[in-house]
């Protein structure tokens, strides 16, 4: 019961609904459809957002702080609007956008008083909270560190599933669609504190959102996202597709059955860079090699950041022998590169290139496992993994 009530109060805290994106003039960007229920009338690209949202006004300054501040937040709690009363929040998602969101907190706080009469009642609180978690426009779902321990029917509906029990069947492991990297939900949460991520599922785009509940729990919410801005897709620092718009390429070539390589590369030993030069250092650097990779791949190639200092390469071409001899080449120019500051860098390169029946997570795997040993057999290395 006190499991149950300790979820219930971290559901009610996180009821997303609807944003608002913003550059740093404060302008929309672009809005989910329900923010109209709440401002009557649907923010056009270019308005001022302080015409839909008075609230804000005084506050400007305050507000652009965010766009500064990576971790700064605003907050407006308990405003009124057309019949419901909902939080404000203002929070940064890259240097030039900042995203508001529209927590409506009306049937929140009627929940809040109902479940005072049932302290109690173990059963009736259980299913109360089903019925608020199923109420939600949210995607909801309670993790250990290793499975899928609760969800609302949203969640159940989404993965064709009819109870928890089908979907811990499925073994859904939602943190390696994000970053392959990830071995389990607590590196999941873990990553989130980083900053707001963006999971794809299928054709749909959902913000990701992390509450940690207690000890051994995890509450995450996936809040699906109407309008994606195109800048969104991209890594602020190196500027580079992430690594969700490389899957919807890899796919695509599957089906056609062109020939192409994936390649999976990671800096050699950049820890050290950070830890001895700054973060600064380290931002530069990793500039500089995606610059380099640039000038010597073609326009049919796609390099995307993966996460930290690990890149992904779509190679187009004809046999793995050609690709092999093309990342060998990238790894002498990296190799022989004289970086600002660090002067010597070099990098290690796994590659798989694509069969029939593979898949974006085959192939994918295959690339890793081949880093792997890359590193083991003492970096600055390319190797290739058939099988």
């Amino acid at each position: 019961m006190k499991n149950v009530q300790i979820i219930l109060n971290a559901i009610l805290s996180k009821d997303i609904f609807e944003y608002i994106l913003v550059d740093r003039k404060l302008h929309v960007i672009s809005a989910s459809q329900g923010v109209r229920k709440y401002v009557n009338a649907m923010p056009k690209e270019g308005d001022d957002v302080l015409e839909y949202l008075p609230e804000l006004v005084g506050n400007e300054e305050e507000i652009k702080q965010i766009f500064i501040k990576k971790y700064c937040l605003y907050t407006l709690e308990s405003v009124y609007k057309n019949n419901d009363y909902v939080n404000i929040s203002v929070e940064y998602c890259d240097q030039n956008t900042a995203i508001i969101l529209l927590h409506n907190i009306t049937a929140i706080t009627r929940a809040q008083q109902n479940l005072l009469q049932y302290s109690n009642e173990s059963t009736l609180l259980y299913n109360t909270l089903q019925k608020v978690v199923d109420s939600q426009n949210t995607m909801l779902f309670v993790t250990n560190a290793e499975k899928i321990e609760f969800a609302n029917k949203k969640f159940l509906n989404f993965f064709h599933a009819e109870n928890i029990e089908e979907i811990q069947k499925k073994e859904l492991k939602l943190y390696q669609k994000l970053d392959a990297s990830l071995q389990n939900y607590r590196d999941l949460f873990a990553s989130l504190k980083e900053g707001e991520k963006y999971l794809k599922l299928g054709k749909d785009i959902f913000i990701v959102q992390a509450t940690q509940i207690e000890a051994a729990h995890t509450l995450f919410t996936l809040t699906k996202i109407t309008d994606f801005p195109h800048e969104m897709q991209l890594d602020p620092l190196t500027g580079l597709y992430r690594k969700d718009y490389l899957n919807e390429m890899v796919e695509k070539s599957l089906q056609e059955k062109r020939n192409f390589a994936l390649v999976v590369m990671d800096l050699d030993n950049f820890k050290q860079i950070n830890d001895t030069y700054g973060h600064l250092t380290g931002d530069k650097v990793l500039k500089a090699f995606v610059m380099v990779l640039k000038q010597h791949i073609r326009k049919t190639d796609l390099l995307v950041r993966w996460g930290g200092d690990e890149f992904l390469l779509f190679l187009e071409d004809g046999s793995p022998e050609n690709a092999i001899l093309k990342i060998e080449n990238i790894r002498k120019l990296i190799d022989e590169y004289h970086f600002e500051t660090i002067d010597h860098l070099s990098c290690s390169f796994g590659l798989s290139y694509a069969k029939e029946n593979d898949s974006v997570d085959s192939l994918l795997q295959r690339a890793d496992k081949a880093l792997y040993e890359a590193k083991i057999k003492g970096k600055n290395k390319v190797l290739f993994k058939e099988e």
